[in-house]
């Protein structure tokens, strides 16, 4: 199709040029009912893979109900939702104008909707389906309606029909309730059986590392039901249709520029074309088997984006999850090379959210303790501290559970540079405000003392953070629990967490962490890895050189505010009984 014209992107007055990488292309051109995508770190995702394809059922699907699935309602609001207008930004569709958030669409009589395509005057601003509640919901001006909702909160979801089921980061969502969400898609069929998206999902996400506790894999069984020569002869079709598109687009500005009769002409026969070509590709699409699509591809696709410094700084950083995050191969780690090796499923709970809370919060707001089911208010809180240009907060309680004492880690927090130790305590104490209860046992790194003498050490500006605002109390205490508390030794930490982690001494408490509302802790307890010296055991820490705004969920600096909230001074003599971390207990490999 060497012959057909190109549009000049320079210079055309009909058509939007914007960049897409490779395989997003791919994924346009296959438009297939069920997309599932497995790419690396930085390949546009949500802002280009998702939001294109939300963009098409905004058209081929107008007034339809879908819904957005992400793993916690946290990481929904304050990664999924803002890469998502991001996207839409940046293809031109402006919150109030193309869109509302939580809030009525408008109204408009007959008279107003006149000038508008005939297809679109029956479902302008005007769902399909009957919308009980605006919360937590994206209206489009087409009708297509957008109900936002969490794996960790069932209710999000639960008790409507939905068309189309988008979902980001899906490694972490379990295929047991993926599977039953997907039971909800199902219902309008004379309206929409006749779209090819009809009863269809768009999945992303990197690649599961499945020795990761909470990662799964089940998105690479959707591989097996690609049919290849299906696929590959609906993108031989697209591409046609994308050179009569050029064509058509050419011929357009041409006749604007000329106004003339026989340039008009032109332009009509090159839509008809275009529109004859169209037709084909969807159809092609709409046969079963070409339904599914699944694509792996590394972070490399968008190379022109994130420049050749990007992968150099992760190469040379030797990140833990370079080979599945940004390379997406398949996880070979062994968990020997954990430095937390007796760290295991039992040590989370998914479970942890209140769901009466929950309906007190919109996607906009900032949650607080009232979502924690298993937060006590009448009882104090321990919590662990790490300063640094990524200042870390394991929150925790203990008590007795079926006869045994329960350290629950119940929330993390952080603060990144320029953030610092007084902007973490009024995280915490806003986070915590409905406690009934307000004391704090703080255990902290014994660089937190240093300056004290002279009222210049960051705990001393942690626990005034706390207690005051302004001038005024808040009502809570802060007990430092680490004052003239000793360096713990990263051996030391090596053996103590094997100790605790294996339950099997029934003076130290079992630890239970919130997958949820811990998140950064959990990624961080995983990808913490060994160093060997003469036969000792150390915690890699490379990780912690990383740019600072990948530190929450690459490195190390969660996994030490843990080390401080579980390894007291009474914690530690109980356990330094027992062997010390040398080579003597660590796996073969090692020797």
């Amino acid at each position: 199709m060497s012959y057909r014209k190109k549009v000049d992107p320079g210079r055309t007055e009909s058509a939007s040029v914007q960049y897409q990488n490779k395989i997003a292309q791919v994924v346009a051109l296959v438009g297939a009912r069920k997309t599932y995508c497995e790419l690396g770190r930085g390949s546009a995702k949500t802002t280009d893979i998702q939001v294109e394809r939300l963009i098409d059922i905004m058209y081929d699907m107008p007034g339809a109900p879908c819904c957005w699935v992400a793993d916690t309602f946290s990481n929904l609001t304050a990664n999924v939702l803002p890469s998502v207008l991001e996207g839409l930004e940046r293809k031109g569709y402006k919150e109030g104008e193309h869109y509302v958030i939580e809030s009525e669409p408008p109204q408009y009589t007959d008279a107003e909707m006149k000038e508008l395509p005939e297809w679109l005057r029956p479902h302008f601003w005007k769902p399909f389906n009957r919308l009980v509640s605006y919360k937590r919901t994206l209206i489009f001006f087409t009708g297509l309606n957008i109900r936002f909702g969490s794996l960790d909160r069932p209710s999000t979801l639960a008790g409507a029909s939905y068309v189309f089921v988008f979902g980001d980061e899906a490694k972490y969502f379990r295929e047991d309730k993926i599977a039953n969400l997907l039971k909800a898609v199902r219902g309008y069929r004379q309206e929409y059986g006749n779209s090819v998206f009809y009863r269809g999902v768009c999945f992303t996400s990197d690649m599961a590392d499945t020795t990761h506790i909470g990662e799964y894999d089940w998105m690479q069984k959707e591989a097996c039901n690609v049919d290849k020569t299906a696929v590959l002869t609906v993108i031989r079709a697209g591409l046609v249709y994308n050179e009569a598109l050029h064509e058509y687009v050419a011929a357009k500005d041409k006749w604007l520029k000329t106004r003339s009769a026989e340039d008009l002409k032109d332009c009509r026969n090159k839509m008809k074309t275009a529109q004859l070509w169209k037709a084909r590709w969807t159809e092609l699409r709409a046969r079963p088997e070409a339904s599914t699509f699944y694509v792996r591809a590394s972070s490399y696709v968008n190379a022109d984006i994130l420049t050749e410094e990007w992968f150099s700084d992760a190469i040379a950083a030797k990140l833990p999850d370079l080979n599945t995050a940004i390379l997406s191969l398949k996880p070979k780690l062994e968990s020997g090379d954990r430095f937390y090796t007796a760290l295991s499923a039992r040590h989370f709970y998914y479970d942890g959210i209140n769901e009466s809370a929950y309906g007190d919060f919109g996607m906009r707001d900032a949650e607080d303790c009232r979502v924690l089911k298993y937060l006590n208010p009448d009882k104090p809180l321990e919590a662990g501290v790490d300063f640094g240009n990524m200042c870390s907060m394991t929150i925790a309680q203990t008590g007795t559970e079926s006869g045994h004492e329960i350290l629950r880690v119940l929330k993390f927090l952080f603060t990144l540079a320029p953030e610092y130790t007084e902007d973490l305590g009024v995280k915490f104490r806003t986070y915590f405000s409905g406690m009934r209860n307000k004391v704090l046992f703080l255990y902290y790194d014994r660089s937190g003392n240093a300056y004290k003498s002279v009222g210049k050490d960051q705990v001393s500006k942690f626990k005034k953070a706390v207690e005051f605002d302004g001038a005024l109390r808040t009502g809570w205490t802060v007990h430092l629990m680490s004052i003239r508390q000793g360096n713990i030794g990263q051996p030391e930490e090596y053996s103590f967490m094997q100790e605790i982690m294996n339950e099997k001494n029934p003076r130290l408490p079992w630890v239970r962490i919130d997958a949820y509302a811990a998140k950064n802790l959990k990624m961080s307890l995983e990808l913490a890895r060994t160093k060997v010296k003469s036969g000792v055991v150390f915690k890699d820490k490379s990780s912690e050189r990383l740019p600072i705004a990948e530190l929450p969920t690459r490195s190390t600096n969660p996994s030490d505010s843990f080390k401080y909230l579980l390894m007291t001074k009474e914690r530690r003599k109980i356990a330094s009984t027992h062997s010390s971390a040398t080579i003597d207990n660590l796996d073969p490999q090692f020797k």
